[in-house]
């Protein structure tokens, strides 16, 4: 019996094709990563967006990974920093935004121009970038956080809790210990997850899982922000407290000093400024000395001669004793020199809660589950890299603020200008030229 062969009809070649398809993205869904689903970059890696972003992410990861290594070399290679306990807790914030630039930055960069395939298809990669961003990030706020505590500590209670190694290593362990238990939930699948994030170039927790963000949130501006505002608003109240202490003990020694007048070449006669005024002749004051340093008998030991007739009150000789005035003057000037360091420290821990506040405000905002935004492309990569600059900042706010630090830099680098010298050069060339 012969078979007879027929061909076909559309609706036969429709539903095969339609089932071929299905089994086809069923293939493709499967090989699919989990963090491929629902994403997509918005710009393509040689568009004017991709340029800008690509550019400034390098400029603040070369300019952070700089200034960090910068400060790192200056704090270890000089003695009088390495010994300083507070600039153990500087170490540890140089770390941290080493850690941030390195784990956080690095996969930012290469994702700008591979539209993010390497950490949409690897979840390894994604979950080394997720897990060093969590971790870093979250000990930049624990680090700020000691670095206040400890100043609190060191200048509001200063005799009783005075800088010891111990207590710097103690606030390290703080720093890495909540960091870390932070970062294990996501890292489990525990609370949350970590995905590719388009808008911010690199991997991170799933901020639409709100317990884990209720968390962060809470830890970062409800407790950690409110208690180093109150730890630096401590620490200028009992800095100016100081200040007005160490101003109204000079004003009451000058014009303790000033009301008395040497006369005789045999004696001292204390006279009071009040007694004498109405006898001085009108203009006469400016032949009084303003202050004991004028006349040089600050702190004198005057005894009463016990031969002398007539028991006046009239002193026979006066003892100086200038080991007195200058050591009174040295403490005096130590607690000056003190108060002026206390002064910079608190300027520049208030500077970098200031810098890091601002820089990763934004980002949580943004990134918030209970508030309802919608952000566009450039709003996330915005917030994204305003984070990543905290990590340059930093290390620049430390350099600047702190004297040692700054000439340190002077003579690593050895650049300096001698402007006078550049002047008379340049005047000499022009007069070269003006006379050929």
């Amino acid at each position: 019996m012969s078979t007879i062969l027929t061909p076909p009809s559309d609706m036969e070649l429709n539903t095969s094709f339609t089932t071929m398809m299905g089994d086809f993205e069923d293939v493709e869904n499967a090989s699919m990563s989990p963090y491929d689903r629902g994403l997509s970059v918005d710009h393509a890696p040689s568009s004017a967006v991709a340029i800008i972003e690509g550019i400034t992410m390098v400029l603040i990861f070369v300019g952070a990974l700089f200034a960090n290594l910068m400060a790192m070399t200056t704090i270890l290679t000089d003695k009088v920093l390495r010994k300083n306990f507070h600039n153990l807790l500087i170490l540890n914030l140089i770390i941290v935004d080493l850690g941030v630039t390195i784990t956080s930055m690095s996969f930012s960069i290469w994702s700008i121009y591979d539209d993010g395939y390497l950490l949409l298809h690897s979840d390894i990669l994604c979950s080394i970038n997720g897990f060093g961003a969590v971790l870093f990030t979250f000990a930049n706020f624990t680090t700020i956080l000691a670095i206040s505590l400890d100043r609190y500590l060191t200048i509001v209670w200063s005799t009783r809790f005075p800088p010891t190694k111990c207590r710097a290593i103690g606030f390290i362990i703080f720093c890495w210990f909540l960091p870390i238990l932070n970062v294990l939930p996501p890292a489990f699948e525990f609370l949350s997850d970590f995905n590719y994030h388009p808008d911010t170039h690199h991997c991170s927790p799933k901020w639409e899982d709100c317990l884990y963000f209720i968390i962060w949130f809470t830890f970062i501006f409800g407790v950690t922000v409110p208690i180093m505002a109150f730890s630096y608003i401590a620490v200028i109240w009992t800095i100016r407290r100081q200040e007005l202490q160490l101003r109204s003990h000079a004003a009451f020694k000058k014009g303790k000093n000033s009301n008395s007048k040497q006369t005789s070449d045999g004696g001292v006669i204390n006279v009071s400024m009040d007694i004498v005024s109405n006898d001085q002749p009108e203009g006469s004051s400016a032949d009084w000395p303003k202050s004991s340093d004028d006349i040089g008998t600050s702190d004198y030991d005057v005894t009463e001669d016990e031969g002398a007739s007539g028991g006046v009150g009239i002193k026979d000789h006066v003892i100086a004793k200038p080991q007195r005035k200058k050591k009174k003057r040295q403490q005096l000037l130590s607690k000056l020199d003190k108060l002026s360091a206390d002064k910079r420290v608190a300027l520049t821990g208030i500077l970098l809660v200031m810098t890091t506040i601002v820089c990763w405000t934004p980002y949580f905002i943004i990134h918030s589950c209970f508030i309802p935004i919608n952000p566009s492309h450039w709003l996330g990569v915005v917030s994204m890299w305003l984070g990543y600059s905290n990590s340059l900042l930093d290390p620049l706010v430390y350099s600047f603020m702190n004297r040692r630090v700054r000439a340190r830099y002077r003579a690593l680098i050895g650049y300096r200008i001698d402007w006078k010298s550049l002047r008379s050069r340049l005047a000499s060339i022009f007069r070269r030229g003006g006379a050929q």
